[in-house]
């Protein structure tokens, strides 16, 4: 199976036509859903499931939300990287006794990053709420590039499968041209294909949020 460009940016612009042309006035995103075929991707085996992340060509807007756990310097970086909220080593643990406030967080950021001596911490007071949504932080040491990590999860979408053999994710939005989000789906698709899932699809359509769906030929 191979993929054009071509003829994604096709369907992305007929999307796009088509998600405005009953005057519909604030701004869409663009989502992607690729299906494959029941009988050849047996997602009831946990290793047939895609579940990653991934780092596309072109940042989506807006921006994905980052949250930080840590303290000192860690903390000082994390917010002159961007991050929109900090959480120290002390509100962790107050945040594991209220169920509401851990699954708020889970839901309000995009993606976590922790320094290293709140990872114990973390596992064990949010470790339910962040997992069981593939949105555990990674560790980073106090000297780590926490600007370059954060500027890349600007450009990061997870891939996740679940009980069905399809996955949605976003890719775009009405700022960005039809190439940027083009060049996005086409990430997308060769990740399937570095899994070695390509031939198993079935269709690839993508949407803007209130438009109608449009099959991309593959």
């Amino acid at each position: 199976m191979s993929f054009n460009l071509e003829s994604i940016q096709t369907a992305v612009s007929e999307a796009r036509a088509k998600g405005t042309e009953r005057g519909i006035k604030f701004e869409q995103s663009f989502d992607v859903a690729v299906n494959f075929r029941r009988k050849e991707l047996d997602v009831s085996k946990s290793e047939n499931r895609l579940n990653q992340e991934l780092i596309i060509p072109n940042a989506l807007y807006p921006p994905a939300k980052v949250c930080a756990f840590g303290d000192g310097e860690f903390a000082e970086k994390a917010t002159a990287a961007g991050a929109e909220h900090i959480v120290s080593k002390e509100e962790i643990a107050k945040m594991g006794e209220d169920k509401k406030t851990r699954r708020t967080l889970a839901k309000n950021y995009d993606f976590f990053v922790a320094s290293t001596d709140t990872m114990p911490l973390v596992g064990r007071y949010l470790g339910q709420a962040l997992g069981t949504r593939g949105k555990m932080p990674r560790p980073f040491p106090p000297q780590a590039d926490l600007k370059g990590i954060i500027g890349q999860y600007r450009r990061t979408v997870r891939i996740r499968m679940r009980n069905i053999p399809t996955f949605h994710v976003k890719v775009g939005h009405m700022k960005m041209s039809d190439k940027e989000i083009a060049d996005n789906i086409l990430a997308v698709l060769r990740f399937v294909e570095s899994k070695g899932h390509a031939s198993k699809i079935s269709s690839v359509k993508v949407k803007t949020t209130m438009g109608p769906p449009i099959r991309i030929s593959v």
